[in-house]
């Protein structure tokens, strides 16, 4: 059969950049370096296309493990939005302690400032987003954009601030957490975390909720009421930090939501982000 047919172009077509390097960090004890990875999904076409918001995705695993290629296939409903999405690799805690991994995901943003003629970004409409540990990062850099000693390393002349924070039930109270064996944060974790034996003053250092000033941006936080590893009181007392210091937060809790719960990627769910980032930039 043959047949001729028109065909009307309803979307925009997208690629997707995989592996590229971001920043170069040190590894083996110190002893050699290796490179920190994102990928894009960006316009197909991006000859005189407008510049695009962008959204930074960060993956969580105990901060212990991470895949930045993994999430992606569900990171595509807000590229289909008109976000670029970049999803990235941080230093793990077999690889280093905090604060490396926030310097790791301030040297990203940097980075995509710093390109984003390039990559079509707009540098001044990028959000950051982030499931457990990711979230712990997410929440991290929204809460330090005036902490300026975690920025180190290329692209200084640019900024490492955000425009808002997309926290799916991340650690954000170091100092709180109740380290138990089964159920929960174990405290080997924590420990491989922040350290063997870390002081009151490492768990506040990585807190996200210790920085919360006038000057942070606008949060949307997503906890499940099920969540037996990261305790919903974060979230809450995230929320309450937030409206202390009269910032924008929006906070959903998920009931019947476990921790890394399916529900939290429903097309349902994921409109709520995206009207929310819509509404702040």
């Amino acid at each position: 059969m043959k047949t001729s047919i028109k065909m009307k172009k309803t979307k925009e077509v997208l690629s997707l950049i995989t592996g590229i390097a971001f920043s170069n960090v040190p590894c083996w004890y110190d002893a050699a370096r290796r490179d920190l990875h994102m990928d894009l999904i960006i316009p197909k076409n991006r000859q005189g296309h407008a510049k695009c918001p962008a959204v930074i995705w960060i993956c969580g695993g105990a901060y212990m493990v991470v895949d930045h290629s993994v999430w992606m296939p569900e990171m595509v409903r807000f590229a289909r939005a008109g976000y670029v999405v970049a999803s990235i690799e941080y230093r793990t805690s077999n690889e280093a302690q905090f604060p490396a991994q926030l310097v790791d995901v301030k040297a990203a943003v940097r980075y995509l400032k710093a390109h984003s003629e390039q990559y079509c970004i707009d540098p001044d409409r990028i959000f950051v987003m982030g499931e457990s540990a990711g979230g712990t990062m997410a929440c991290l850099i929204g809460a330090t954009i005036d902490q300026k000693e975690y920025d180190q390393g290329d692209c200084l002349e640019f900024d490492s601030s955000v425009n808002g924070v997309v926290d799916f039930y991340g650690l954000v109270d170091m100092e709180a957490v109740a380290c138990k064996a089964g159920d929960g944060i174990p405290e080997w974790t924590m420990q491989a975390f922040l350290g063997a034996g870390y002081e009151k003053e490492q768990a506040e250092r990585a807190s996200a909720i210790r920085y919360i000033n006038e000057k942070t941006p606008p949060f949307l936080i997503l906890h499940g009421t099920e969540d037996s590893v990261v305790p919903i009181e974060q979230s809450r007392s995230l929320y309450e930090m937030l409206q202390k210091y009269g910032v924008r937060a929006d906070y959903y809790e998920v009931e019947g939501a476990a921790h890394g719960d399916d529900a939290f990627y429903e097309d349902c769910m994921v409109d709520k982000i995206i009207d929310f980032l819509e509404s702040i930039s």
